[in-house]
C-alpha cells in the first residue's frame, strides 16, 4: 500500500445537454427532405469538449481504482493519460482563446488533477487531513478559478458554471470514495452520473464559445443532427472505457467487480440501442441490440477464458462476425458502403483486443495508452454514422 502512496505523491508533484437517453420502448419515427447537418466547426467543438471532459472522468476512475487496489504501475499509466487529457483540453482552449489564455487554463486544470491525486493519496493512506484539504481545494479553489476563467473568456454567467463544476467535483470525488469502500455497485452508478455531468459542462461551454466566436466556430452546435452525433460519440466512448473495466475485472478474476461492470456495460448498450432506434426505427434498434450484445459477450469470453480454442473463437467472432454484422446494419440503416464502416470498426476492435491482451498478460506499461487508443477509435465510427444518418433522413433532424 505504501508503494502506491509514494508513487501517487511523486506523480502529483510532477503534474503541472443532458445525459444519455433513458431506456425505453423502441419507437419508430418518420424521415426525408433537407435538414440540418452534424458537421460544422461549432459541432466539432462541442463533440471534442464532451469527449475530453467525459474521458477525464473515466481516467480518474481508472487511476484511482488502480491506486486503491495497490496497482502502482497501472496507476502511473493512467496518471500519464490524465496529463495528456489535460493537454488536449488546453489545445481546445487555445483554438478558442489563444495561447496565453490556454496556458492559464492549463494551470487551473492541472491544479484540479493534483487535488484529485492528493485526495486519492489521502484516502489510500487513511490520511483524513490530506483528503479533506484536497476536497476543500477542489471546491474552494479550483471551482471558482475555473468558473471565473470561463466567465472572463466567454461571458457565460458565473452561477451556472459554478453549479455545474461543483456537481462534477462532488460526483467524481464520490467515485473515489466508492472504490475505497469497495462499493462497486455505487461506484458504477456514480461513474455514469459524473460522465453524464461532463456532457452538460461540455454543452454549456460549447454553446458559449461558439456564440462569442462565430467566425472561429461557424455552424449550429445545438441542432438535432449534432445532438445525435454528440450522443452517439459520448455513448461509444463510454462503452469503450466500461468494456475495458469489465475485461480488467474478468481477466483478474475479480468476480464482484465484474458483475457490476457487466451491469454498467449492459445499461450503456441499452442507451445505445435506444438512441439508434429513435433515428432508424424499431427493427434497426432491435438488430443493433443483438449485434452489440454479442460483441460485449465475446469481449468477456476473450478476456476470461483460459482455453486457447475458445479464446480464438471469441477473437474471430469479434474481428470477423461482429465487424461484418455491424457494417451490414449500418449500411442498411444509412446506405453507407460496408467497407467504409468495417475498416473503422475493425480498427477499434483491434485496439480493444490489444488493451485486453495487456490486461491478461499484465503488460501495464502499455495498458493506459492502448485503452485510450480504443476509446479514441470510437469517435470516427460515431461521426460516420451520424453524418450519413443526417444525409439520408433529414426530416428526422428538422426542428
Amino acid at each position: 500500500m505504501l508503494i502506491v502512496v509514494f508513487t501517487l505523491a511523486a506523480i502529483a508533484c510532477s503534474n503541472s445537454s443532458s445525459g444519455p437517453p433513458a431506456s425505453g420502448a423502441r419507437v419508430e419515427s418518420p424521415s426525408q427532405a433537407s435538414g440540418p447537418t452534424p458537421d460544422s466547426k461549432a459541432a466539432d467543438l462541442r463533440v471534442r469538449l464532451n469527449l475530453l471532459l467525459g474521458e477525464h472522468v473515466m481516467v480518474i476512475a481508472k487511476d484511482s481504482l488502480a491506486a486503491t487496489a495497490n496497482r502502482s504501475d497501472e496507476y502511473k499509466g493512467y496518471a500519464t493519460l490524465l496529463t495528456l487529457n489535460g493537454s488536449d483540453l488546453s489545445s481546445v482552449m487555445a483554438s478558442a482563446f489563444g495561447a496565453s489564455a490556454a496556458a492559464n487554463f492549463d494551470q487551473i486544470w492541472a491544479a484540479q488533477n493534483n487535488y484529485f491525486v492528493d485526495y486519492t493519496v489521502g484516502i489510500v493512506s487513511h490520511n483524513d487531513s490530506q483528503a479533506s484539504g484536497a476536497a476543500s481545494g477542489l471546491l474552494t479553489i479550483f471551482v471558482p478559478q475555473f468558473a471565473h476563467f470561463m466567465n472572463s473568456m466567454t461571458a457565460i454567467p458565473l452561477d451556472p458554471v459554478i453549479q455545474l463544476a461543483t456537481e462534477e467535483v462532488i460526483e467524481t470525488k464520490a467515485i473515489i470514495d466508492d472504490q475505497a469502500a469497495l462499493n462497486n455497485a455505487k461506484m458504477f452508478k456514480d461513474l455514469h452520473q459524473a460522465y453524464s455531468q461532463a456532457w452538460r459542462i461540455g454543452d454549456a461551454l460549447a454553446s458559449s464559445i461558439t456564440r462569442k466566436f462565430p467566425d472561429k466556430f461557424p455552424g449550429d452546435p445545438g441542432n438535432k443532427a449534432v445532438d445525435f452525433r454528440v450522443g452517439l460519440d459520448n455513448l461509444l466512448q463510454e462503452h469503450s472505457y466500461l468494456a475495458t473495466m469489465t475485461t480488467s475485472a474478468t481477466a483478474a478474476g475479480r468476480n464482484s467487480e465484474q458483475a457490476t461492470a457487466l451491469n454498467a456495460l449492459a445499461a450503456n448498450a441499452d442507451s445505445l440501442g435506444t438512441l439508434y432506434s429513435r433515428v432508424f426505427g424499431t427493427a434497426a434498434g432491435t438488430r443493433f441490440d443483438q449485434v452489440w450484445g454479442a460483441r460485449n459477450a465475446e469481449l468477456v469470453v476473450y478476456a476470461g477464458t483460459a482455453d486457447a480454442t475458445t479464446k480464438q473463437g471469441a477473437l474471430d467472432s469479434l474481428t470477423s462476425t461482429f465487424v461484418m454484422q455491424f457494417a451490414s446494419l449500418v449500411h442498411d440503416s444509412t446506405d453507407l458502403a460496408e467497407d467504409q464502416v468495417s475498416t473503422r470498426v475493425k480498427g477499434q476492435v483491434t485496439d480493444t483486443v490489444r488493451a485486453i491482451d495487456d490486461q491478461r498478460t499484465k503488460s501495464v506499461t502499455s495498458l493506459a495508452a492502448d485503452d485510450h487508443a480504443a476509446a479514441a477509435a470510437t469517435n470516427p465510427i460515431g461521426d460516420l454514422v451520424a453524418t450519413a444518418a443526417a444525409a439520408k433522413l433529414p426530416l428526422k433532424f428538422s426542428a
